[in-house]
C-alpha cells in the first residue's frame, strides 16, 4: 500500500473510530469476535486456501469444496460473516482454522493477509468486498467467486453500482456461476465472458448421506409426526402455529419444530408460541423427556435443522412468507420431505422453481394457503411420501457441481491441481 492509500486508510479510521465505538457500546453483541474483524488470526497453516461465505447456508454449501480441497492437500482456513456461521463451521469441521471475515478496511485486511498468506482466496455466493479483493490481487492472491449468484431483486442495485465496481470485478480470476441467467448478469455487470463458467448451485448438491437425528434429540421427539418451520423471521412462527391448530382440529397428531433464521430472536418465537397457549421446549434444555402432540420444540442450536428435515412429515421454509426474500427451500425435498414455502423467493427464485417442479415443493401465498397445504399433505400421507421421493430423485441430477466447482479452480488458479501438495509452513 503506497503513502496515498496509507493516508485514505488513516483517515477513514480516525472517522469511522467513533461510529465502531458507540456500536460497541449500543450493541454488546457486536463486540463478539471484534478481535477478529480487525484482522487477529490464531496460528495456522500458511498458504491456505481462504475459503469464504456469510452464513449458515454459505458454510453448509461450501463444506463439501472445503473437504475437496483438503483432499488435495492444500490447507484450508475458512471466515464468515456471521458469528453463526463462524460457530457451525467451528462445530462440523474443528480443523478448519475459522474466523470472522476482517471489516473491508485496509488495516483489517491487510492484517488478515498476513496472518493467513493464503495460496488463493475463494469467495461463496456475492461476497465481493472490494478492499479485500484489491488486497488480494495486491498481493497476487487469485480470487475466485464459486456457487455466485446475483438474484433479480438485486441486480438493478448492481448496474446502478456498475462503475464503482469495475475495479473490483476486473481483478476476479474467474467465477463460477449457479445457472446461466447469474452468468449472463456477471457478463452485464462487465465480467469478462471467459472468466465466466457455469458450475451450478453448491446448495443443490445432494448429500451423501441422509441427515440424522442426534440420540439424545431422537429421544425427545419419540414417534410424535412433526411440522417443521425452518429458518423462520417475525410473523412466519404464528403462521406454523395456525397449521399446527387446523391439523388438531382436523384429528391429526402433530407437534411443532420452529427453527428461527437468527438465534437472537429464540426468546421472541418462543413467546409467540406460548402467548398462543403452546408448551414451549428448547432443545438446548428439553431434557429427555418425550415431544407430545401440541407441543413445540424451539431449535435453538446449530446444525441439527436437516436432520429434523428428515424426521418431519411437512416442512415450511421460511423467509418466504416475510419479505425477506427466502432460504433453502430444496433443503427438506433433498432429505425426502415435501416443501411449502411463501411467495417471497426472490433470493432463491432458481432453487423455488426447481423445487416446484419436483412435484414436491409447494408455494402459497399467504398464512391461510400454508395451513390448507399442510393440512392437504398430512391428510394424504402414502401419496405426500411418493412424491417427495420422486423429488429427491428428481433432484439427484443436480449432483456434481463441487467437482465443476473444484475443475474450474483446477484451471483458472493454477493452486489446487493434483500436484499442488507441498508441505504447508506453520506461522512464525
Amino acid at each position: 500500500m503506497g503513502p496515498l492509500g496509507h493516508s485514505l486508510s488513516a483517515l477513514s479510521a480516525v472517522v469511522g473510530a467513533p461510529l465502531l465505538a458507540g456500536g460497541l457500546l449500543l450493541r454488546p453483541h457486536w463486540r463478539v469476535g471484534i478481535d477478529e474483524r480487525l484482522g487477529r488470526r490464531e496460528e495456522g497453516p500458511r498458504g491456505a486456501a481462504w475459503v469464504h461465505g456469510a452464513s449458515v447456508g454459505e458454510i453448509r454449501a461450501a463444506t463439501r469444496l472445503i473437504d475437496a480441497i483438503t483432499r488435495r492437500g492444500v490447507p484450508v482456513a475458512a471466515t464468515t460473516t456471521t458469528t453463526t456461521g463462524r460457530d457451525l463451521l467451528r462445530r462440523i469441521r474443528p480443523e478448519v482454522p475459522s474466523a470472522l471475515a476482517p471489516f473491508d478496511h485496509p488495516w483489517c485486511v491487510e492484517r488478515a493477509l498476513e496472518a493467513v498468506a493464503p495460496r488463493a482466496l475463494v469467495l461463496v455466493e456475492t461476497e465481493l468486498w472490494p478492499v479485500l479483493i484489491s488486497a488480494a490481487h495486491r498481493r497476487d492472491v487469485p480470487v475466485a467467486v464459486v456457487s455466485a449468484r446475483i438474484s433479480e431483486r438485486s441486480f438493478p442495485r448492481y448496474r446502478r453500482v456498475a462503475p464503482l465496481l469495475q475495479n473490483t470485478i476486473r481483478r476476479l480470476a474467474c467465477i463460477g456461476a449457479r445457472g446461466e441467467r447469474d452468468a449472463e448478469r456477471f457478463v452485464a455487470l462487465g465480467v469478462a465472458p471467459h472468466r465466466v463458467e457455469v458450475t451450478g448451485d453448491l446448495k443443490l448438491e445432494p448429500p451423501v448421506d441422509a441427515a440424522r437425528v442426534a440420540p439424545d434429540l431422537e429421544a425427545i421427539l419419540g414417534e410424535v409426526p412433526l411440522l417443521v418451520a425452518g429458518s423462520t423471521h417475525e410473523g412466519e412462527e404464528a403462521a406454523a402455529l395456525s397449521a399446527l391448530a387446523a391439523a388438531e382440529a382436523a384429528g391429526i397428531p402433530l407437534a411443532l419444530v420452529i427453527a428461527p433464521r437468527h438465534p437472537a430472536r429464540g426468546e421472541a418465537a418462543a413467546q409467540v408460541c406460548e402467548q398462543a397457549g403452546r408448551l414451549v421446549r428448547r432443545r438446548s434444555n428439553a431434557g429427555f423427556s418425550t415431544l407430545a402432540p401440541g407441543e413445540v420444540l424451539l431449535l435453538d442450536t446449530l446444525g441439527e435443522l436437516a436432520g429434523l428435515y428428515a424426521r418431519c412429515e411437512v416442512a415450511f421454509v421460511g423467509g418466504t412468507l416475510s419479505p425477506v426474500g427466502g432460504h433453502n427451500v430444496l433443503e427438506p425435498l433433498q432429505q425426502g420431505r415435501p416443501v411449502v414455502f411463501g411467495p417471497h423467493v426472490e433470493n432463491a427464485a432458481e432453487s423455488a422453481k426447481l423445487a416446484l417442479t419436483t412435484g414436491a415443493g409447494f408455494q402459497v401465498e399467504d398464512v391461510a394457503g400454508l395451513r390448507e397445504r399442510v393440512l392437504e399433505l398430512l391428510q394424504n400421507p402414502q401419496k405426500t411420501r411418493a412424491r417427495a421421493d420422486a423429488a429427491r430423485e428428481k433432484l439427484e441430477a443436480h449432483r456434481g457441481a463441487t467437482e465443476r466447482t473444484l475443475a474450474l479452480l483446477d484451471q483458472a488458479l493454477g493452486v489446487f491441481g493434483e500436484d499442488a501438495r507441498e508441505d504447508a509452513a506453520p506461522n512464525p
